[in-house]
């Protein structure tokens, strides 16, 4: 690997240029000779991987000479990773064949479709003056509207939630999830979206008590008041958590839990639990591991879902952040550079280029929701907390 260490060193120096003017030039051109040279895939990604890395947070860099020819090579490549990273390579040097070529991939529905979602989020980055109404296009193709929906929260566009109500009793539970979340984002989209739960359009159950909080840390009286009056307080769960856990106990007891369903309670477990915790190797990696955590416990499990803001490990506390375009975001941070954060929300995982950043504040609060009991029967609480505390996987319910 030495060998490439100058690749690496070399690309890091285009960090250092001032992205408005001509960068220096001479370690691009130096990179340039070496991808028009090699056949070997293993150094073409090494090379682009050293170029991607110093280049990340910058949507506009001056291409150097020559770099047209290197994407009409590589841009034919068998492999995919050397496709992506010269295609993304290629958006930020402004290259028209490139643009273009995305464009195409996203409106070809013939096309994987794993590469129009992978050419859409590239668009996304890129934030051309199009991207609402590429985006809008996008509303009505069941592969990209989860994406197209995410999208949405990047742009500042009067429209966006006229065209998301339109179409949200037919989106499924992961399309509303993103709808909300985008209308979260913008303290104009919040207001419609609580006018919209107001008058029966929007569920009042599909805003989260995470995501009315998020609407709280906008700090904008009028939101606040409207939230107030359609969707309540958000109120400390610490107040009545002691009646509740007594409760609970007094339902998840040893002979219920005997008795009880894991499949279903997997079932469960895979519609509010398994978007951000791992368990038996299925779920996602948001939150923490469980499969190693107390299951067994059922007091210590009760306690962690009727407060989960109760203790919050610093690596999942909250951060709360407001871009310079208007945007809000909540979530946690995955990975920080000099340049940029990567920030992992309740539904995607954001990348934040360091000077958009209008304000950055970090919460005690966590990114779990309150409330994940309140509209469960005490069969459905007794199943989930059994597979929670099984030794082993077992399959979902045919």
């Amino acid at each position: 690997m030495s060998f490439f260490l100058p690749f690496f060193a070399s690309a890091a120096l285009i960090v250092n240029a001032d992205p408005k003017k001509e960068p220096n030039t001479t370690p691009l051109l130096a990179l340039v000779r070496v991808l028009a040279s090699s056949e070997d895939p293993a150094v073409l990604r090494d090379v682009l991987n050293g170029m991607s890395d110093a280049l990340q947070g910058r949507p506009h860099v001056h291409a150097p000479a020559g770099w047209s020819a290197i994407y009409r090579k590589l841009a034919a490549s068998q492999d995919a990773v050397i496709r992506q990273k010269v295609l993304v390579l290629s958006v930020i040097f402004d290259d028209d064949g490139a643009i273009a070529d995305l464009r195409k991939a996203i409106a070809d529905r013939k096309t994987e479709s794993t590469w129009r979602e992978f050419a859409l989020q590239v668009l996304v980055d890129k934030r051309p003056a199009d991207l609402a109404n590429v985006l809008a296009g996008l509303l009505d193709d069941p592969t990209l509207r989860s994406a197209a929906l995410r999208g949405l929260g990047t742009c500042d566009s009067d429209a966006t939630p006229s065209l998301i109500f339109t179409r949200y009793a037919k989106f499924s539970d992961v399309e509303k999830a993103n709808a909300v979340a985008t209308l979260a984002a913008r303290p104009t989209y919040a207001m419609a979206l609580l006018g919209a739960i107001e008058q029966g359009t929007i569920p009042r159950r599909d805003l989260s008590s995470f995501t009315a909080r998020q609407l709280l840390a906008m700090k904008h009286p009028e939101l606040t008041k409207k939230l107030t009056s359609v969707w309540g307080t958000v109120r400390n769960p610490a107040k009545d958590k002691s009646a509740l856990l007594k409760r609970y106990k007094d339902v998840v007891n040893e002979d219920a839990l005997q008795k009880a369903d894991r499949q279903h309670g997997r079932q469960i477990f895979a519609k509010t639990c398994a978007t951000c915790h791992t368990l038996f190797d299925a779920g996602a990696k948001i939150g923490p591991e469980l499969t190693g955590s107390q299951r067994k416990n059922t007091e210590y499990i009760l306690s962690k879902l009727l407060d989960p803001g109760a203790v919050v490990a610093q690596d999942y506390q909250l951060t709360i952040i407001l871009t310079k375009s208007g945007r809000t975001i909540s979530g946690i941070i995955k990975e920080e550079s000099d340049k940029l954060l990567q920030v992992q929300t309740a539904n995607e995982l954001i990348r934040i280029a360091k000077e958009e950043i209008e304000e950055r504040s970090r919460s005690s609060q966590s990114m779990m929701p309150e409330g994940l009991l309140n509209d469960r029967s005490d069969v459905d609480i007794c199943d989930l907390l059994a597979y929670l505390a099984g030794n082993s996987q077992v399959p979902l319910p045919k």
